[in-house]
């Protein structure tokens, strides 16, 4: 490391930690050349840097010479401005020619910063030349900044506090249509259309009291400005530079005319969508309506004959009137989930809240059920592990859910039995209550599982015969259960049957 020769009074009035901050810039470069002045411009400090620079021994320096000794002749004036500015803005950076103990001359880039006491006062200044090497390495690092900020795919607009551009990239000249010449030393707001100029200074000022990095694509609307008079919509993203001139603040400047076009194209898409949407629910309801009213008459009236009520019946005609009937409910069946779908994603179902007894309810559709298992030979169970089983819900929706599950789980099962189990679940703030049902069928592998809620979706048979189905019944019971609060959970194993889980929100 290089050596500091000081006067024995310089470290006792400088403010603490100025020579470990010149020991530290010492650290970077053995070459370094540092010296310490007085408010006088005398030499109160000498290093071996400045020693190897002026060819000056620190004997023949320190308290001896001042910077006045250390510049070509004919440079007073120059030295008088260089400390009046640094005096006043702290700091100065500039070409001096400096003269050598030899008597050769040499110009080089120096620095010069003012040296305060804790208290603020000016007691002297730091002079430091910058050595043939440092000047390489700052025209190389100032080359590589160029470069940069030459190769960035945005627009590159730095401005001083006053808004003033100092630096462009050839993307900005691209992205406005201005040549760099043009835009160097200008406002920043020559860029900004003329509606946003009036409050640009003062926002200006705002980020400069509170710098931060503010990303690209923060939610603000903003607005470029080109040289031909043209707006743009932008993005801007802003960062702090601190600078030897001060803090300047880079900004990226991005056109983001092509992202707003799509956005504008993807909303009215989404517009036509949910008219389109909106479109399809009025025609089912309509339809819906429409078509139950003459099929409610076509099975009254198939009803009605093999009641046998206008006349005896023969085989084929009994044979031919129950298919008719069996196709007509299937057929009314599709009809009402389609107008209930219809109804939910229109948002117009509405629920009637109230206190519905599970146990009750499974009793209900086991009754209604009943004939189709014992048409089957399968038996049908009810188990509840308490007498009642209360909850908060729908009484029709609850009713239509459970129906379509042990309806389900009969049709889909050749042998064996349907159960349907209550269980009162604990949960956080509510007894929630489990409404399972469980068959002996063949089962569903696991890949058909995640389709099983799909609309339009039909359970796989496994096997057995097939089954009339409008793909509905578990997509509509799912959306009925999510409307009540809950939810609907399978579990299948193939030649082990289903359990179908409802869950529901106790009281």
């Amino acid at each position: 490391m290089s050596a500091i020769h000081h006067d024995p009074d310089f470290e006792s009035d400088t403010h603490e930690g100025a020579l470990a901050l010149v020991e530290e810039l010492l650290a970077t470069s053995v070459d370094a050349c540092i010296v310490g002045l007085d408010r006088e411009r005398r030499v109160r400090l000498w290093n071996d840097g400045a020693v190897r620079h002026y060819g000056h021994t620190a004997l023949e320096a320190v308290n001896l010479l001042k910077l006045d000794d250390l510049v070509a002749p004919g440079q007073n004036a120059l030295v008088d401005e260089i400390f009046r500015v640094a005096s006043v803005a702290g700091s100065w950076s500039g070409n001096v020619s400096l003269a050598h103990q030899d008597g050769s001359l040499a110009r080089r880039r120096c620095d010069v910063t003012v040296r305060k006491n804790q208290a603020g006062s000016v007691l002297g200044f730091w002079f430091v030349p910058r050595t043939v090497a440092d000047g390489v390495q700052t025209q190389r690092a100032d080359e590589l900044f160029r470069a940069m900020l030459e190769s960035a795919p945005d627009a590159m607009v730095v401005v001083d506090r006053e808004g003033v551009i100092v630096l462009v990239n050839s993307q900005t000249e691209r992205l406005f249509g201005y040549e760099r010449t043009e835009l160097l030393g200008k406002p920043v707001e020559v860029l900004v259309p003329p509606r946003f100029r009036p409050r640009h200074p003062e926002h200006r000022s705002g980020y400069f009291r509170e710098p931060r990095v503010r990303g690209m694509g923060t939610g603000l609307d903003l607005y470029g400005l080109r040289k031909d008079g043209s707006e743009f919509p932008v993005e801007i993203s802003l960062s702090p530079l601190e600078t030897k001139a001060g803090l300047l603040v880079s900004s990226s400047i991005r056109d983001c005319t092509e992202r707003k076009r799509i956005e504008h194209k993807l909303e009215e898409k989404h517009a036509e969508l949910q008219r389109a949407s909106q479109a399809k629910d009025r025609f089912l309801a309509t339809m819906s309506h429409e078509l139950r009213t003459p099929l409610n008459a076509i099975l009254g009236f198939a009803g009605t004959l093999l009641m046998r009520l206008p006349g005896p019946l023969t085989s084929d005609q009994e044979r031919q009137l129950r298919t008719i009937d069996s196709s007509g409910k299937h057929l009314l069946s599709l009809i009402n989930d389609l107008l209930d779908l219809a109804k939910i994603e229109s948002g117009k179902v509405e629920l009637h809240i109230e206190r519905v007894d599970c146990t009750s309810m499974a009793r209900e559709v086991a009754a209604a059920l009943q004939p189709l298992a014992a048409a089957k030979f399968l038996s049908l169970e009810i188990i509840s592990e308490a007498r009642e089983q209360w909850v908060l819900t729908d009484r029709r929706a609850l009713n239509q859910i459970l129906l379509n599950l042990a309806n389900n789980a009969i049709k889909y099962t050749d042998r064996g039995s349907v159960r349907i189990e209550i269980v009162g679940v604990p949960g956080d703030s509510a007894h929630n209550v489990e409404m399972h049902v469980v068959d002996t069928g063949v089962g569903i592998e696991a890949v058909d599982q995640a389709k099983l809620f799909q609309a339009f979706h039909s359970r796989p048979t496994g096997g057995s015969q097939p089954h009339e189905g409008s793909g509905l019944g578990l997509h509509l019971s799912q959306r009925l259960a999510v409307l009540l609060g809950g939810e609907i959970r399978v579990e299948s194993a193939i030649g082990r049957g289903s359990r179908f889980t409802l869950v529901l929100k106790g009281m």
